[in-house]
């Protein structure tokens, strides 16, 4: 009887009375966040965004966009001068925004980032002179396994040049229709009857350190769900050391996520002395046809 009134007393306790309480968001100052990587042959973007605070409702891309910033990119011959544009993301249903700049990027070149926004300069350089590093064979491969679990993978192998230094990632383009979509996201009701680009980036850069004028091999995990005989076009990217820095925290981080025993990683200031992201220059190889055997 007493072990009965006991328990009856513990469920009141912990069950019979709620409140709810409004947490109010102390106040907050946004950092910012930069990425511009640039590459020859295209016009360059400036993805400008600030972080939000924790209790924001309605977390739409918008929101992040850094507005009315002033953009120019100069090397010692010409200015390039940015304005606001975005493209609609089908997968996310939403458009994604940047600062688009009016010239083309050229090689071999040192393009210095000038960004005045609310009275605060941020600044950085870049230089074009990555070398081009063509890609020897594409693979398919069913399963492997890594910190996310196991899934399949593509693999590229290419001879690494012989300058010591080179950060390498994996680029994919295709179209793609509603077949395709991310795992961790679903389908999307955007995309329906239409067939859209799409360009995957692999998530990590990978050094060379160690491995100089070795033969290497990657191997990146598609972003979209596919099908058999499905279409795409495989880049190699060779970035520089900016790119390397503040990427890698990300990847690390990621990394920290999924095993207890990493220690875990917080995202620095690297290039920038107060801002998050890199400016950065990268080459592109040849495209390669690749398609998808199941």
């Amino acid at each position: 009887m007493k072990k009965y009134i006991l328990m009856t007393f513990i469920s009141f306790v912990f069950l019979g009375c709620t409140k709810e309480i409004t947490l109010k968001q102390a106040p907050y100052d946004s950092q910012i966040s930069i990425e511009s990587l640039i590459t020859p042959g295209e016009y360059p973007k400036v993805y400008m965004n600030k972080t939000l605070p924790y209790l924001t409702v309605d977390v739409i891309n918008s929101l992040f966009f850094a507005r009315n910033a002033s953009i120019t990119m100069t090397d010692d011959n010409s200015v390039i001068q940015f304005h606001a544009d975005s493209v609609f993301n089908y997968f996310q249903c939403e458009y994604i925004y940047f600062y688009l700049g009016n010239k083309i990027i050229e090689v071999n070149k040192t393009y210095q980032l000038n960004i005045d926004y609310n009275s605060v300069n941020y600044s950085g350089s870049a230089t074009t002179n990555q070398p081009i590093v063509l890609i020897d064979n594409i693979d398919y491969v069913p399963n492997f396994l890594d910190l996310s679990g196991e899934h399949e993978g593509i693999t590229l192998s290419f001879q690494d040049n012989p300058t010591v230094g080179q950060y390498y990632r994996f680029e994919m383009r295709r179209f793609a229709d509603s077949t395709a979509y991310k795992p961790s996201g679903g389908k999307t009701p955007c995309i329906n009857g239409l067939t859209v680009p799409v360009k995957e980036i692999g998530r990590t850069i990978y050094s060379d350190q160690n491995t100089n004028n070795l033969g290497l091999t990657i191997t990146f995990e598609p972003s979209f769900k596919h099908k058999e005989g499905d279409e795409t076009y495989i880049f190699l990217q060779v970035l520089d050391k900016n790119a390397f820095d503040f990427f890698d925290q990300i990847d690390r981080q990621k990394q920290g996520l999924f095993n207890p025993f990493i220690e875990p990683t917080f995202i620095k200031f690297t290039q920038f002395k107060n801002a998050f992201g890199c400016f950065s220059a990268y080459s592109l190889s040849d495209s390669v046809k690749f398609i998808y055997p199941e």
